[in-house]
């Protein structure tokens, strides 16, 4: 078959292959390249909207090396959207609905995914170079955040209302704005089980989590192994008082049972950070290394257990517990007592 022909395999369990030609042009998806505009399309490629009308449920859509332009993609339900070798994509992607769909290997040039309502979206392995915003999340459930590289994502790279039942982990963090910021509302049915894990994040410009607002209900957020350095905060943001230079921020009112373990966080060359973890609702803080920060740890709520973490030149004071609420602080250290973390290792995906 010839290398401009589309490929139609047929698996073992019946689900398509689709193997499609890379700076295909179409009404709706035209090349990034200006070097292949103009150049006739064998009538038998396969385009990515193409692939993606056609696709059935289990099917996988393999793209090759290339550029591809699309508008606001609508990726097909409980498919595979694999770009094994790599591909570079200008446009955003849509996902909406049940069941699982998978988005691996590509770069997305300014761009956004919308995964918003939702179920059991994987994006791994990806690569979001620019633009405001990478990937949306408002009510998903049962996403998976993996493995990819964020480069200058100059506002809330990712950002949602309402996620539930998720994980974020593996993702590396490159001179952008406010990394992983998650709102929730007091809403039972939502914001449970939401992991952040292993990310890793340097030249950060706001913070590098920041999960509430205040009044909203969090159970058994678990933020750990996560690893902070070389910050670029602009401190308060326009016509704000409150300080944005702080790594880790957890502080829903109404959050039950919060882990917040193993996290390391140093403010870097460019002066002091306001607060290294903060807190409201229920939980633990253990097991930290924070260093270079006004204050280690700050809590506002009651059930707290703040211990074994290390906190350096906490220059305000190494825990404050802002409400002088019910909790407890123990067993923590002032000084430089304990080897700085190492980087998290990427986990291999899926297992």
């Amino acid at each position: 078959m010839g290398c401009g022909a589309a490929l139609l395999l047929a698996s073992a369990a019946g689900a398509n292959i689709f193997d499609i030609r890379s700076n295909a042009r179409t009404a709706t998806s035209v090349p990034a390249s200006p070097a292949s505009l103009g150049v006739a399309v064998a009538v038998d490629t396969v385009t990515i909207e193409e692939a993606m009308k056609r696709a059935r449920p289990g099917d996988t859509v393999t793209i090759p090396p290339g550029n591809y332009r699309i508008s606001n993609l609508a990726v097909t339900p409980n498919t595979i959207l694999y770009a094994p070798q790599g591909a570079t994509i200008t446009g955003d992607m849509v996902v909406r609905g049940p069941k699982t769909v998978i988005i691996r290997g590509f770069t997305f040039a300014a761009r956004t995914v919308d995964i918003s309502n939702s179920q059991s979206v994987t994006i791994g392995d990806c690569a979001f170079d620019g633009g405001m915003a990478a990937i949306k999340l408002d009510d998903a459930s049962g996403a998976l955040i993996i493995n990819n590289d964020f480069h200058a994502v100059t506002g809330a790279v990712i950002t949602g209302s309402g996620l539930d039942r998720s994980t974020i982990s593996g993702n590396h963090f490159v001179d952008c704005g406010l990394c992983i910021n998650l709102d929730f509302n007091d809403d039972t049915a939502r914001g449970r089980d939401i992991v952040i894990e292993r990310n890793i994040f340097t030249g950060t410009a706001r913070m590098p989590v920041d999960v509430g607002p205040l009044g909203a209900y969090t159970e058994n957020l678990l933020l750990r192994d996560n690893w902070a350095a070389d910050f670029k905060n602009r401190e308060p943001d326009p016509g704000a008082t409150a300080s944005t230079f702080v790594a880790y921020s957890v502080v829903p009112t109404r959050g039950v049972n919060t882990v917040i373990k193993g996290n390391y966080a140093i403010a870097g060359c460019r002066g002091q950070g306001a607060i290294g973890i903060e807190l409201d609702g229920s939980g633990e803080i253990a097991s930290n290394y924070i260093q270079d920060f006004s204050y280690g740890a700050v809590v506002y709520g009651a059930g707290f257990n703040v211990h074994e973490n290390t906190f350096v030149n906490a220059t305000q004071g190494p825990v404050l517990n802002y409400a002088k609420r019910s909790g407890r602080i123990a067993g923590n250290r002032a000084g430089d007592q304990k080897p700085k973390m190492a980087r998290p290792e990427r986990r291999i995906w899926p297992p």
